[in-house]
């Protein structure tokens, strides 16, 4: 009798925790599938210049989190107002650990203007010298290679001043896009924080 009874209890102890592991795995995919970024689109790959005038692609940092966005140093609001925001995303991602895996890449796309000269000291100038911050740069035909490839706007006008998308590019270590964040006072800075942070597990 004490052995019926005791296996039977056995068998609703075994019962319980099995149910309990299913519930818990079912919840966990459940949540992963809420917070797991989805695939926009594949990233365009570029061949593009940094400040030394060595080549860097895209490839070149493949297997990392990657933030890219378009700027020209002349611009009068917007990209100023993008490069600071994305000093301090840099600081908060160095606070967190998660500064050694992420690339911020910021290519100009006035290749007239903005020489490698020309960026070393706007680099500078704005205190942009950060580990795993790339400013790129090209000639005419590779940067609008590369903004075509974003699908992008980015118009000269006679003014000398460029009509241009306010869009950073979320791009994961499998050269995804992710996510398509606003530029400028409406950056949300958290938002991209946590998002790095969440794909960065999946390396």
């Amino acid at each position: 009798m004490k052995v019926a009874v005791v296996k039977r209890y056995s068998f609703y102890v075994v019962t319980i925790l099995l149910l309990g592991l299913f519930v818990g795995i079912l919840g966990y995919q459940l949540w992963w599938g809420m917070t797991r970024l989805p695939v926009i689109d594949r990233a365009p790959d570029f061949r593009l210049s940094d400040v030394n005038n060595k080549a860097v692609t895209l490839h070149d940092t493949d297997g990392k989190i990657r933030l890219v966005s378009f700027f020209y140093t002349s611009c009068p609001d917007i990209c100023q107002t993008t490069n600071y925001n994305l000093v301090s995303l840099d600081k908060k991602l160095a606070e967190k650990g998660l500064q050694k895996d992420t690339n911020l890449i910021s290519i100009s796309f006035d290749s007239e203007r903005d020489t490698a000269d020309h960026l070393k000291k706007y680099i500078a100038a704005g205190q942009f010298d950060r580990p795993g911050w790339l400013f790129l740069r090209g000639e005419k035909d590779e940067i609008n290679k590369a903004v075509k490839g974003f699908k992008i706007v980015a118009e000269k006008g006679s003014d000398g001043y460029y009509l241009h998308s306010n869009k950073l590019f979320l791009v994961d270590g499998n050269n995804n896009i992710r996510s398509v964040y606003k530029m400028g006072s409406d950056m949300d800075n958290d938002q991209i924080l946590k998002d790095i942070a969440n794909l960065q597990k999946e390396l």
